[in-house]
């Protein structure tokens, strides 16, 4: 018998978003948009990124 696990990736994704939405106790979308921004200014993703510029 072959047990297959089910992966929903666009529930996943919304699901992340809500939670990200809801932890950055934003009132409207452009404060949400400033707050994903910030984040993603401090990542270090991003700063390795920005080595290379």
């Amino acid at each position: 018998m072959n047990k297959e696990k089910k992966f929903d990736c666009v529930k996943f994704k919304q699901e992340l978003h809500e939670k990200a939405y809801k932890k950055s106790g934003a009132k409207d979308f452009r404060e949400y948009i400033h707050y994903v921004n910030e984040r993603a200014n401090k990542s270090l993703l991003h700063k390795a990124n920005n080595k290379n510029v």
